[in-house]
């Protein structure tokens, strides 16, 4: 697949998506240590920043959708880390959840994103 400029970015994007579903595992895991009560500051961290790289390639190809999610999901994270939301039993399975969603944005994003080019529509 090819931007308006004629550069192939199918194989970027292809590292993308594995460097996606790396980090959402990554994060599932991370967020089952804290949904046990086992997981400290570090682990909140760690989850950030899967959401902060996934969020920082989506821009990178303009899934604006995707970007939308991860900065709300990065913001309710962030007031966990700074001590202005509280890490409760719902708080972490408002975790879970937002790692799922974000997963469903992930996975959608290759085949919903239609990029206006001019005149015509690109369906990547």
């Amino acid at each position: 697949m090819s931007d308006d400029r004629g550069y192939d970015l199918s194989q970027f994007k292809a590292t993308y998506f594995e460097e996606c579903a790396e980090l959402l595992a990554s994060a599932e895991e991370t967020i089952a240590r804290l949904q046990a009560g086992q997981g400290g500051d570090e682990d909140l961290n760690a989850v950030f920043r899967c959401v902060h790289s996934i969020k920082g390639g989506a821009g990178a190809f303009a899934f604006d959708d995707l970007v939308h999610f991860a900065h709300v999901f990065e913001t309710a994270l962030d007031h966990l880390r700074s001590g202005r939301a509280e890490m409760t039993p719902h708080v972490a399975d408002l975790m879970v959840r937002g790692n799922d969603i974000l997963g469903d944005f992930v996975r959608a994003a290759p085949v919903s994103y239609t990029h206006l080019a001019g005149d015509s529509q690109m369906t990547l």
